[in-house]
């Protein structure tokens, strides 16, 4: 089982130049700004990843100045301006769970591998895995023994078409060179103002598309009470019961000024009003109870590779797509090619909000009728 992980640690990390070629069998480096470069034992790395001659060199001292020095001679000869990045981390630690996603991610044997920076990734290949294993990398300084945070799961099945980690993916793939964007969370703010989008053109044509449920209690007298829920928008209805479930009633929405202070409310005929963006107050308020509440939700952002879009919207991916690709080419200051990729997106986002207005297609819908109907006008049902 092959298993590999993007380079990425010089998209991110504090860059210098060399001053003067360096070569090989030195260690010393003359840079232009070495001041708050990393400290005694960091991993630089000399070269851009991928490129023939890059290599990753430990520090013997914390460097300032001008001028850097390493614990170990430098393996390649580096011209002039070569950049020099403060990568902290010369090694991947790749952890393995037998029992797939489920299970817990742990060292094995030779599993700790140096970064191979001459490449785009780096590999493990684990002799013993199976299909059904999954994996998390981390990022290891082999001499402070430092670790970063687990990545996101990996699995031999590779990641999901609709996964953020795809997507991004795609976007990088259809672009002829994407070293411009240095780093990967530039294209996933991108992904998610396209996911915004979408989902309030979801809203618009039904907003029972994004639905979230929460129960908010109210002790004693108290009338106002909090949602908490992260990704609440509005309130679509709220029923209250006061016998601990065994009767609930609906309650119906007011205004903060349309009741008179000593206006009586009934139990039975409960009524709640906003009073802020979250906070709800309830009528009447006289003994405890529970407010069963649906609401219309915000979309999370995706965050984590592994993370997928909507179930509505995986028929789309190639509008996220688009749009990425829309913003790269605004961003690389090429405006013709933008114009292009941008109405290719707003016009997946026009398809797709067509096909899902018709939200129910196994048969005929039922109509509200506001208005009585009878014979005696003329009409039948």
């Amino acid at each position: 089982m092959i298993i590999k992980i993007q380079n990425s640690l010089d998209t991110i990390a504090q860059v210098t130049y060399l001053t003067q070629q360096e070569n090989l069998g030195t260690t010393t480096f003359h840079v232009r700004n070495a001041t708050g470069f990393g400290a005694a034992s960091w991993a630089v790395q000399a070269g851009k990843t991928g490129e023939e001659k890059s290599e990753i060199i430990l520090l013997s001292g914390a460097p300032s100045g001008t001028t850097m020095a390493f614990a170990t001679a430098s393996a390649l000869d580096h011209p002039t301006d070569t950049p020099v990045y403060a990568i902290k981390y010369d090694k991947i630690i790749f952890n393995r769970s037998t029992s797939g996603t489920a299970g817990t991610p742990v060292p094995f044997s030779s599993s700790t591998v140096a970064i191979t920076p001459d490449s785009p990734y780096t590999q493990l290949d684990d002799t013993s895995g199976a299909s059904t294993y999954a994996y998390k990398t981390q990022y290891y300084n082999s001499v402070t023994a430092g670790t970063s945070t687990l990545s996101d799961w990996i699995t031999p099945a590779g990641y999901d078409f609709c996964s953020l980690a795809k997507i991004r993916q795609r976007i990088r793939n259809k672009l002829y060179n994407s070293t411009y964007i240095p780093d990967d969370s530039i294209i996933d703010d991108w992904t998610n103002e396209y996911l915004e989008m979408m989902t309030n053109n979801a809203i618009d044509v039904d907003e029972s598309y994004s639905m979230g449920t929460v129960n908010l209690s109210f002790s004693g007298t108290v009338e106002l009470g909090t949602i908490t829920s992260a990704d609440f928008k509005q309130i679509a209805r709220m029923w209250i019961t006061n016998d601990g479930g065994v009767n609930y009633y609906k309650a119906q929405k007011i205004r903060l000024n349309e009741y008179d202070p000593q206006q009586i409310f009934n139990a039975s005929l409960p009524r709640y009003y906003m009073y802020d963006e979250t906070v709800v107050g309830r009528k009447p308020s006289d003994t405890s109870g529970t407010a069963s509440i649906h609401y219309y939700k915000l979309q999370p952002v995706l965050v984590n590779e592994t993370d997928l879009l909507p179930q509505s919207m995986r028929g789309y991916t190639n509008g996220f797509v688009e749009y990425g690709l829309a913003m790269a080419f605004q961003k690389d200051n090429k405006p013709d090619v933008y114009q292009l990729h941008w109405n290719n997106a707003m016009s997946t986002l026009e398809k797709f909000k067509k096909e899902i207005t018709p939200r129910n297609k196994t048969g005929p819908s039922f109509i509200n009728i506001i208005e009585p109907i009878g014979n005696e006008d003329g009409l039948w049902m």
